[in-house]
């Protein structure tokens, strides 16, 4: 059997294949066991007796950073080394779902995620613990997940957002499996979603209401409303992307933006969208009333001395969709009317893509965000031809 240097055998992987969820105990090149250490998904671990913290011994399995046998043995030897001069953590007590909650957070691999994704998950842990109440880690149990998607469901949350929720305990739980907490993760399954509605398309017609609606119902801030409105269609920003964008991510000699620049786009990178006739109408326009006093496209008109740029339109959303009878608007609608507009102008997938910061070539364009309007549909229909006549039938 061919050997495999990352855990030992052919044998051992095809074991590690069939019991993927599970440890089992590595064998070296010759296919014997290794006392003391054990792989889970392709990782070591080294299974070591332990202080309890109670004057007992437990065993624990701690993970190695090691890519094959050989440094997996290393490493636990170092294990080991530091078990004699008591550097290791002692087992005790296992942690308490609100202390581990912290400790998780406060991970280097969490750090590392955008603050807009912390604040979600340090809000759904706080749902999972104000529902299950503060049990020890390994105590959290399939029945507790059960009762916390019926409560959830029951304050009228839609099943994909509880998922979300399912989407965070995963991953402390993954991250208490990992050090030893629990052996295996508890059985988590996610609800079934229903079918999606599919998301109305806004018609030119609605949107000019929208902006003459803004005019009229908000006199303070109406018209930087309305160019903000104006730049989301015109460009497929999303609604943050939008608010952080500084003129200098603006290049009216070159005709193009520059979205994502400070970083913080959805995939974290920047992307190029270049002037259509609406962008760069709207661009010079907004570069007239441009603020000396502000390097943002969409300052705060409560700045003072500081330069701010405005945090949300959402107030100002609020109420003009209802003045206008579009109470079913927001705005990712018109990152999709956008998306829309550029199919039915026949632009190719692969630039729409690029424009909206997709990452699979248009496959999403066409599935997602290519709504059509009737009127297009229509046209589009008395355009087609089949060259040919029809056959006159013999009487």
């Amino acid at each position: 059997m061919k050997r495999d240097e990352t855990t030992g055998t052919g044998l051992e992987n095809k074991v590690a294949q069939n019991h993927s969820a599970k440890f089992v105990q590595a064998r070296d090149s010759r296919n014997r066991k290794v006392p003391g250490l054990w792989v889970r998904n392709g990782r070591f671990y080294a299974c070591l007796w332990v202080d309890r913290g109670d004057g007992k011994k437990t065993a624990r399995r701690f993970p190695l950073e090691a890519a094959n046998i050989s440094e997996a043995k290393e490493q636990m030897e170092i294990k080991k080394n530091e078990r004699r001069e008591d550097k290791l953590p002692t087992a005790g007590r296992k942690p308490m779902l609100a202390d581990y909650i912290e400790t998780y957070l406060a991970g280097q691999e969490r750090q590392t995620r955008r603050a807009n994704t912390q604040d979600k998950d340090r809000a759904a842990l706080g749902r999972w613990l104000a529902q299950i109440g503060n049990v020890q880690v390994h105590k959290i149990s399939p029945a507790h997940v059960l009762r916390f998607q019926e409560a959830r469901l029951a304050e009228g949350v839609s099943p994909r957002t509880v998922n979300l929720d399912m989407i965070s305990l995963r991953g402390l739980l993954k991250r208490a499996v990992d050090e030893g907490h629990l052996r295996e993760l508890p059985r988590l399954k996610d609800l079934k979603r229903g079918p999606v509605a599919k998301r109305r398309l806004i018609t030119p017609t609605e949107f000019q209401r929208l902006l003459e609606t803004a005019r009229v119902e908000c006199p303070r801030n109406g018209q930087q409303f309305i160019d903000y409105l104006c730049f989301l269609a015109y460009s497929g920003a999303r609604e943050q992307e939008a608010l952080r964008m500084k003129w200098s991510d603006v290049d009216l000699d070159g005709r193009c933006i520059a979205i994502g620049s400070d970083g913080l786009a959805k995939n974290g990178e920047e992307r190029t969208v270049e002037l259509n006739a609406k962008l760069e109408g709207l661009l010079r326009e907004m570069l007239t009333r441009r603020a000396p006093d502000s390097e943002w496209l969409f300052p705060s008109p409560q700045r003072g001395s500081n330069d701010a740029r405005t945090m949300t339109f959402r107030n100002s959303l609020r109420l003009v969709r209802v003045k206008a009878g579009l109470e079913w608007f927001a705005f990712h609608d018109l990152r999709h009317y956008f998306a829309s507009m550029c199919v039915m102008n026949n632009l190719d997938f692969m630039t729409t893509a690029a424009w909206l910061g997709h990452k699979d070539g248009g496959m999403l364009v066409g599935k997602v965000y290519g709504h059509l309007l009737a009127d297009h549909r229509h046209q589009a229909a008395s355009r087609l031809q089949f060259g040919m006549e029809p056959v006159a039938v013999a009487s």
